[in-house]
């Protein structure tokens, strides 16, 4: 699957940069934790990288989210977040890599489309 809606819940104590899921949700995710999923206000389109924490007292469908990250991603608590398995770093890189080729490919046409069109007498 690796993405999720959750309920957002805010976390008692200060932990940016961490989230704890209820450990049954990890597969649902295939992440273990430790590993990064990606924290997403599907409104804004707003991304937080986040540790996963596994803990069995967290409700199934609930995520607790420091007070600092529900800033960044500009949500509240009770809303919901779209929770991502975040891709390996070299996955990352390729897509990047291959949208810099097809951009490149496409200049390249409209280049030559420019130099070899003829111009007209004003």
């Amino acid at each position: 699957m690796q993405e999720l809606r959750l309920t957002i819940k805010k976390r008692a104590f200060p932990s940016k940069g961490r989230v704890r899921l209820n450990v049954a949700q990890l597969s649902d995710l295939e992440v273990v934790e430790g590993e990064h999923v990606d924290l997403i206000n599907e409104a804004t389109k707003k991304t937080v990288k986040v540790a996963v924490i596994a803990d069995t007292m967290v409700p199934a469908g609930q995520i607790r989210v420091s007070e600092e990250d529900l800033a960044a991603l500009g949500l509240q608590d009770k809303e919901e977040v779209l929770v991502k398995k975040t891709p390996p770093l070299m996955d990352k890189l390729k897509k990047t890599g291959d949208d810099v080729k097809k951009g490149a490919v496409k200049a390249g046409s409209d280049v030559k489309k420019a130099v070899t069109k003829p111009k007209k007498d004003l």
